[in-house]
């Protein structure tokens, strides 16, 4: 089921900062086939949405039913609280790319050995139709022994959607601790310590997690 967000028009005539000690944050939608249209969220319900996985919403307009998702938001330089958003809206009947977050489900086998999971990816890029696209893609690390990876061939992407990258690319791999690492397991795994070590050193955000 696609995520809603509960909207509501907002009066020009307001200033930004009475609605936000109000606790509801302004906002704007806009699109293709919309005009920009200035909205208003509950600060909770918005926190709510940014923290929850998924990238895609859906929302009601004058026209209707309408899918979207976030194109920006603005937090404040010190609290971090959030100041402005805007919501993009997403055509109907075209392909559109989309962050989904992956959710591993499992204990990698290889951490009874003393392995640890590392993450390198927690989300992907797909292309498809707006009303095609998951909340989350799924994946069991739970057959992982020390060495083994997961790629994007791996997960269980719907058929209507596509990945954007390169289906050899590792999302997560079981990898022996440093120790074990110093005294040769990487012979035994067939990975350079290089390749065992790189979701410590990842930037493109993935977090070393043991299980």
């Amino acid at each position: 089921m696609m995520n809603k967000l509960n909207i509501e028009l907002r009066n020009l005539d307001m200033k930004n900062n009475i609605l936000r000690d109000m606790g509801t944050i302004p906002g704007v939608v806009y699109g293709p086939e919309m005009d920009t249209t200035p909205i208003k969220l509950t600060a909770k319900e918005l926190s709510k949405a940014l923290s929850k996985p998924g990238e895609i919403y859906q929302i009601k307009s004058k026209s209707g039913s309408v899918i979207v998702k976030f194109d920006e938001v603005q937090r404040d330089p010190v609290t971090r609280h959030v100041k402005h958003f805007s919501l993009l809206q997403m055509p109907k009947g075209e392909k559109n790319e989309v962050e989904i977050p992956i959710d591993l489900k499992g204990r990698p086998k290889g951490t009874k050995k003393g392995g640890v999971l590392v993450v390198l990816k927690d989300s992907i890029t797909v292309a498809g139709k707006p009303k095609s696209m998951p909340n989350m893609i799924e994946a069991n690390v739970a057959s992982l022994d020390i060495g083994d990876k997961l790629t994007v061939d791996d997960l269980k992407i719907p058929g209507k959607v596509e990945a954007t990258i390169d289906e050899d690319e590792v999302v997560a791999i079981c990898k022996p601790r440093a120790k074990e690492i110093e005294t040769g397991i990487t012979e035994e795994s067939g990975l350079s310590i290089e390749e065992l070590s790189e979701g410590e050193v990842s930037s493109e955000g993935g977090a070393t997690r043991a299980v």
